[in-house]
């Protein structure tokens, strides 16, 4: 349960603060004609490039678009397969209604539609990464990017492995989606970041709770979605360079993307690429010894649209080296019991380098989709997806026996994953706009000798079907969706440390959402959301045993667990208005047989390459409830006061083990701390004719000390409570027909001293200190 204390402090930070620096509530309410006989065009795509928003027309040809901005000069792009394709820029002061005339083309040999309608917003609850915190994280690694939604956090292994955190629940539990595709990595490992880019997304967008039915077991807690650019639309070539530069580590980044349109072609092709290396982080006081990054990233993509027929053929790889604290792997369990103890980090080589030496992960993915769509009718359109990854980690520890192998890696984890996808999806038929899908999946997982879990062979498949339905203007919106997956598994292990193993299993269950949107008017709107999940035990929960090199830590699976299956639940609040904005969500995340990594106390376990802390995996009944809120507020023109908060509660129903049946309440590990951010933003736009923008804020983020700790576990779990300071500024104007961006990020700015709680090695080091980041991206082509 919520104590009143942080109920008190929370909702005071919420009222006390609160953005928007424009007059964004306006709506554009559209309807779509041909030109020649006047009748209306139902399904036509309708698209707002500036905004990345947009809507289909009902069957009498209507849509309508909210929340665009007053004054602020917009493209309106509209396509239909029966008609060629219509651009018109529009410029709002009031809700306005405007008609639009398509001209029918009875010769019309090859029909082309360049933008996609955005699908009606879901009713769950989600957040769209910022455009200027997108721009400004670029250069770090993902987890960096998401940090300022309320509701995630960031689980680290010390200052270089970051993955995100949607409320308290996190790896194998969130999907990763980008392009289309989910991500399958080692997303099992608590120390195994995910392999992107965040060079390649140009939105990214955050789904909070049970997100099965729409991604699959893997999406249990939520998802997060990156999408690229569209593809260049005219004929001719266009792109963008960018260039980084930070203090803390003395890194530097460098990415760029060309775009080439065909002349007379529906032929569009994309080349992108990215370069980054850093050295040694620093604390306030000390260096962080071999936490040094090195990144080399690139991506290419086809795109060709002909008649009623769309194929995209693309290709990325990721490859990363990034060092491992050297002073949270000790030699024997007095040296770990004083590494625990100490403020300082012990024999860590405090001085700066740009060497990555042991320990350290090398990583690489790479990833090749085909997808084709056919647009069976104005309204029935048939997909397909094939797509192709192979994930490779090799994971070094520090001393190695013999100095011919100081090259290899004491353990490679490789993953084959082979997806197939086909979908029938239809636009608004009275109202109802979904469709149904199929999916295959089939993966191969190899760990060389030395490693603590087994190889796998897993085959998979799902069956789902989802439709929503909305009638403009009638004010309430539903949505229902329900999912079928398969999961079976066949694992082995033969002389690697563990018993010879040689297993097969199998899991299958059902997911299901409904949920209700209301909009009480143009300004405010509710949606409630509740869904059923289910994930089953991956292999490494089932069977690891051993040390986990790059986390540093002894873990040991468990082979009598079963399938997880959550009841979740999320109540949503929005309202927007000229002068101010709040989204407010309540959730409850009811677990059956919740897995999770304990920690007994002071556990530690001496193996032959030294002594680390140990955990076991077990399985309870838990709860995780809590609030996520931003609320933002104009105080002056131009000026803003902005505030977000993030409350969690997360228990376990335990088993008494006096002979008892009765159970007691006992708190998860590792749940996210609550946490306030809060700040004063200034905006300037320019005219219409230049574009000009600039924002300076400054943001201010508190962490409370966690209290709510299991009974059980190590020394130093809860760090104090600390405040940190950050600074974000950008300069955006255009050169001709380009444009420059200039920028400003600084974490840490008043370089304090601490330790996150949710940081696996706050046992052994402070947080990095103070980091300035310079940036600067120019755009070409019109």
């Amino acid at each position: 349960m919520f104590d009143s204390k942080a109920i008190f402090s929370g909702l005071c930070l919420l009222c006390a603060t609160v953005l928007n620096a424009q007059d964004c509530h306006i709506a554009l309410r559209g309807h779509v004609t041909e030109a020649d006989t006047k009748e209306p065009l139902a399904y036509a795509s309708v698209f707002v490039r500036e905004i990345g928003k947009g809507a289909v027309t009902d069957e009498n040809g209507w849509f309508a678009i909210p929340d665009l901005c007053e004054k602020t000069p917009y493209t309106v792009a509209i396509s239909h397969v029966e008609c060629a394709h219509f651009t018109q820029v529009v410029q709002l002061t009031e809700n306005t209604e405007m008609e639009f005339r398509l001209t029918h083309d009875a010769i019309l040999n090859e029909v082309v539609i360049h933008e996609k309608a955005v699908a009606p917003p879901p009713t769950q609850a989600e957040n769209v990464v910022e455009k200027a915190d997108l721009e400004a994280a670029k250069g770090l690694n993902l987890g960096e990017t998401l940090k300022k939604i309320p509701g995630v956090t960031l689980l680290n292994s010390g200052a270089t492995i970051a993955k995100p955190v949607i409320q308290g629940l996190h790896s194998n539990r969130i999907a990763i989606v980008t392009d289309g595709v989910t991500l399958q990595s080692q997303q099992w490992g608590s120390d195994h970041a995910p392999e992107i880019d965040p060079f390649t997304a140009d939105k990214i967008t955050v789904v909070k709770g049970a997100a099965g039915v729409r991604y699959g077991t893997g999406a249990m807690a939520g998802a997060v979605v990156l999408e690229p650019a569209a593809l260049r639309e005219q004929e001719g070539t266009g792109g963008w360079l960018a260039l980084g530069g930070f203090s803390n580590g003395r890194g530097g980044v460098a990415s760029g993307a060309a775009d080439w349109h065909l002349p007379g072609r529906s032929l569009t092709f994309r080349l992108q690429g990215t370069a980054k290396r850093s050295g040694n982080l620093r604390a306030p006081d000390y260096w962080l010894g071999n936490t040094g990054a090195s990144e080399l990233n690139f991506s290419a993509m086809a795109d060709w649209k002909k008649h009623r027929w769309w194929h995209t053929l693309s290709f990325t790889r990721f490859s990363q080296k990034i060092g491992i604290l050297r002073a949270a792997h000790t030699g024997s369990v007095s040296d770990l019991e004083a590494a625990i103890a100490s403020n300082v980090p012990r024999n860590n080589p405090d001085y700066f380098s740009y060497e990555i030496g042991r320990p350290r992960q090398q990583v690489q993915h790479n990833v090749l989709k085909y997808r084709s769509e056919f647009r069976i009718s104005d309204v029935w359109k048939l997909s397909g997806q094939y797509s192709f990854q192979y994930n490779q980690r090799g994971e070094y520890d520090r001393g190695r026996k013999s100095i011919t192998e100081s090259d290899k890696p004491q353990v490679t984890f490789q993953l084959w994953s082979n997806t197939l996808d086909a979908a029938l999806e239809h636009l608004p038929i009275r109202h109802w706009q979904g469709g149904i899908g199929v999916q295959a999946i089939q993966q191969l997982n190899y760990v060389s000798k030395g490693g603590f879990i087994p190889d796998f062979i897993s085959w998979g498949g799902s069956v789902w079907a989802m439709e929503r339905w909305r009638r403009y203007p009638v004010p309430w919106e539903f949505e229902a969706g329900v999912r079928f997956d398969y999961r079976w598994y066949h694992a082995t292990t033969t002389g690697n440390g563990n018993n010879d193993l040689d297993q097969r299993l199998s899991f299958g269950n059902v997911s299901g959402t409904t949920g209700v949107m209301y909009h009480f008017s143009k300004d405010f709107s509710a949606k409630l959301n509740t869904g059923y999940a289910w994930r089953p035990p991956h292999v490494n929960e089932l069977f690891a045993k051993g040390v986990h090199h790059a986390a540093g830590t002894y873990e040991e699976g468990n082979p009598d667990l079963t399938s997880e299956k959550a009841w979740n639940t999320n109540f949503t609040f929005d309202w927007k208005t000229s002068f101010a904005s709040a989204v407010v969500t309540f959730y409850r995340n009811q677990v059956q047989d919740f897995i999770y990594l304990n920690q007994p106390r002071d556990s530690i376990v001496l193996t032959v390459r030294g002594p680390f802390p140990a955990y076991f995996y077990q399985q309870d009944d838990a709860v995780l409830q809590g609030l996520d809120a931003s609320v933002s507020v104009n105080i002056f023109p131009k000026w803003a006061l902005e505030t977000r908060a993030s409350l969690l509660r997360g228990y376990r129903l335990a088993h008494r083990d006096n002979g008892e049946s009765s159970t007691y309440r006992d708190w998860l590990p590792l749940m996210p701390t609550d946490r306030y951010q809060y700040g004063l933003r200034w905006t300037v736009r320019g005219t219409r004719t230049t574009g000009d923008e600039t924002f300076i804020r400054v943001l201010a983020t508190t962490v409370l000390r966690q209290t709510r700790i299991p009974d059980e576990g190590l020394t130093k779990a809860a760090p104090a409570t600390f405040t940190t300071l950050g600074l974000d500024a950008a300069h955006t104007f255009s050169v001709g027909k380009n444009r420059l961006e200039v920028g400003l990020n600084v974490q840490n700015l008043t370089n304090v001293r601490y330790r996150e709680y949710l940081d696996l090695f706050r046992f052994f080091a402070d947080a990095p200190g103070v980091n300035v980041g310079l940036r600067a991206k120019w755009s070409f082509g019109s």
